[in-house]
């Protein structure tokens, strides 16, 4: 297995792409107009990404975000094989990159239907250059150069921080996704930065260890299933499962070059868990694991098949067993969304964030969106699909940027 490595953020829900709260208000606040034609004495330039801005990038993140690098930009950006360009609108001044507003590209599908879909992420703006309005001007400037070409929607998961902003430039809420968490060891969260976690540990500690014990009791066993981990994704199975049950709802296209590139981000660790019947694949699970500040979490990040066949409940509950038991280090154990479902997440000890205690402990995960193409003339509808109606969506964690 590869190893785990990177700094990243304990919790598994809190989102460190953005910058944006303090740079929602200041003198150019909407408008393409304005990011389209400056004021004489405007000190800064909004503009496309160019190549050599690279290194600005690297060094703006690592003063406001945290630590990346080339592989990571290259892997994210550059070497993304639904774009030809990286998707991104910086603000210079003086020539150096102050602020950012990139895309992490999919290719999204509903039904027979794909398009590219735009995930704005790694938001940022120097601290001396905020309340300037430079969140607002580069976002309107990638609303005007992507509008009716090139991609379908925008759509993204901001903090509740950032929520306000997307929301002042268009953006609708689809829904709070739900994320589940098996919390596996309180103890192991206690020492992170993040205050949200450490209070999650605690108000999870009394009931832990009972309530697995007794959810454990529960689960049945299908002994003709058998189930194999990878190092390195199957894809060949992978894309044939996914293809067996292909939901309607919109999600991302899960074909070779899916399988190929998502699962290179240099700053997880991935397994794939392959669940077969008398030697059929039936269902598949890929696992992210990343460790910061002495605290390990686990994602299940991809699942196939999205749709429902007949013996993909018992794969998956075979497969749950297997990184249950092959991640009993991990201090907390996550699913995003419905893909898997969550009465079978339920019976191995994953509470939603949607309930208590959780709700009151947990960052909820809200989806928006944003069409750039109409669709027939239909707004708000991208493959004729409603995209503000959360039953027109499956996500997961594979859907969203960071795992």
């Amino acid at each position: 297995m590869a190893t785990e490595h990177h700094r990243t953020n304990a919790d598994p829900r809190r989102d460190d792409r953005t910058d944006e709260s303090t740079d929602t208000t200041g003198p150019e606040t909407t408008g393409s107009a304005t990011a389209a034609q400056p004021a004489a004495d405007d000190p800064y330039v909004i503009r496309p990404y160019e190549p050599g801005d690279r290194e600005d990038f690297l060094e703006l993140y690592e003063q406001v975000l945290g630590e990346r690098d080339d592989e990571w930009f290259c892997w994210k950006y550059e070497a993304n094989p639904y774009t030809d360009h990286v998707p991104m609108i910086v603000a210079t001044h003086e020539g150096r990159v102050v602020g950012t507003k990139p895309c992490f590209a999919l290719e999204l599908r509903a039904g027979s239907r794909t398009f590219r879909g735009l995930q704005p992420s790694d938001v940022m703006v120097h601290p001396d250059h905020r309340r300037r309005g430079l969140y607002s001007r580069t976002t309107e400037r990638l609303k005007e150069r992507y509008q009716n070409r090139e991609a379908g929607m925008f759509f993204n998961f901001p903090n509740p921080a950032t929520l306000s902003g997307s929301l002042k430039h268009g953006w609708q809420v689809v829904e709070n996704v739900p994320t589940y968490y098996r919390v596996q060891r309180p103890d192991g969260m206690l020492d992170v930065d993040d205050e949200r976690l450490k209070t999650l540990a605690k108000g999870t500690r009394p009931v832990t260890s009972v309530y697995h014990r007794a959810r454990a009791r529960r689960r049945g066993n299908a002994s003709s299933i058998t189930v194999n981990r990878f190092e390195n994704v199957p894809t060949e199975q992978f894309v044939d499962l996914y293809e067996s049950a292909v939901p309607g709802a919109i999600h991302g296209h899960r074909d070779e070059r899916f399988y190929d590139w998502r699962f290179e981000n240099p700053h997880w660790a991935y397994d794939a868990y392959l669940a077969t019947r008398h030697g059929e694949p039936v269902a598949g699970v890929i696992t992210g694991t990343k460790t910061e500040d002495g605290s390990r979490t686990t994602c299940l990040t991809d699942v196939v098949p999205l749709g429902t066949t007949p013996h993909r409940r018992d794969g998956l509950s075979e497969i749950l067993e297997r990184i249950v038991a092959d991640r009993r280090g991990a201090d907390v154990l996550a699913a995003s969304g419905r893909a898997i479902p969550p009465s079978l997440l339920a019976a191995f000890g994953f509470r939603s964030d949607q309930s208590l205690p959780l709700s009151r402990l947990a960052q909820q995960t809200t989806q928006v969106t944003y069409p750039l193409a109409d669709d027939g003339g239909h707004e708000w509808t991208v493959a004729g699909r409603a995209v503000t109606d959360p039953s027109n969506w499956s996500i997961t964690f594979a859907e969203q940027d960071t795992w």
